[in-house]
C-alpha cells in the first residue's frame, strides 16, 4: 500500500514538472528601438488569468493611458506601436511576444526613460490549475493566485 502511494506521488510530481509554466519579462534594445517582451521559459503552457500594469503605483487601464503617462506630451499614435494582447492568452513553452515596442525618436526616448516607473503583474496558471504570478518590480514568481485591481487591456 505504501509503495502505491509513493508511486502515485512520484507520478504526480512528474506530471506537474512536465506542464510547469514560467513567465518572464525582458527589455530588448537595438539601434532601431526598444520593446518589453514576455516569454514562457517553462516546460508547459502558461494560461494568463490576470494582468495589472501600474504607473507610479497607480493601476493603468489600457495602453493609451499608459503611453500618455510615460510621455504626457506625446503626439505619436498606434501607427508606430508594436504590441500584443496579454489577457486571457495562452503562451506555449518557449513562446515570446512583444508586450509593447517603439522605434526610437525624441518622444519615444522619453517613454523609455520612464519605463522604470512601470510595475507589471501577471497572474497565470498551468493546465493542472496551479497558479503563479510574476511581479516585474522584483522579478519574483509567487506560487499563488493573482487578481488585478484593474485589468490592463492592451
Amino acid at each position: 500500500m505504501f509503495i502505491s502511494i509513493y508511486e502515485a506521488s512520484i507520478l504526480k510530481s512528474q506530471q506537474t514538472s512536465m506542464v510547469w509554466p514560467y513567465l518572464d519579462l525582458l527589455q530588448q534594445n537595438d539601434n532601431n528601438g526598444f520593446a518589453i517582451e514576455i516569454s514562457n521559459k517553462g516546460t508547459g503552457p502558461a494560461i494568463i488569468t490576470s494582468v495589472q500594469v501600474d504607473y507610479n503605483g497607480l493601476p493603468i487601464e489600457n495602453m493609451d493611458i499608459l503611453l500618455d503617462s510615460l510621455n504626457p506630451n506625446r503626439t505619436f499614435g498606434y501607427d508606430i506601436l508594436s504590441n500584443n494582447t496579454l489577457g486571457n492568452q495562452v503562451f506555449m513553452s518557449g513562446e515570446k511576444r512583444v508586450v509593447f515596442g517603439l522605434p526610437y525618436n525624441d518622444e519615444t526616448r522619453i517613454v523609455k526613460s520612464n519605463l522604470g516607473k512601470i510595475r507589471i503583474r501577471i497572474g497565470y496558471k498551468s493546465v493542472l490549475e496551479e497558479h503563479w504570478y510574476f511581479d516585474s518590480q522584483d522579478g519574483s514568481h509567487a506560487k499563488e493566485k493573482f487578481e488585478a485591481i484593474q485589468e490592463f487591456k492592451n
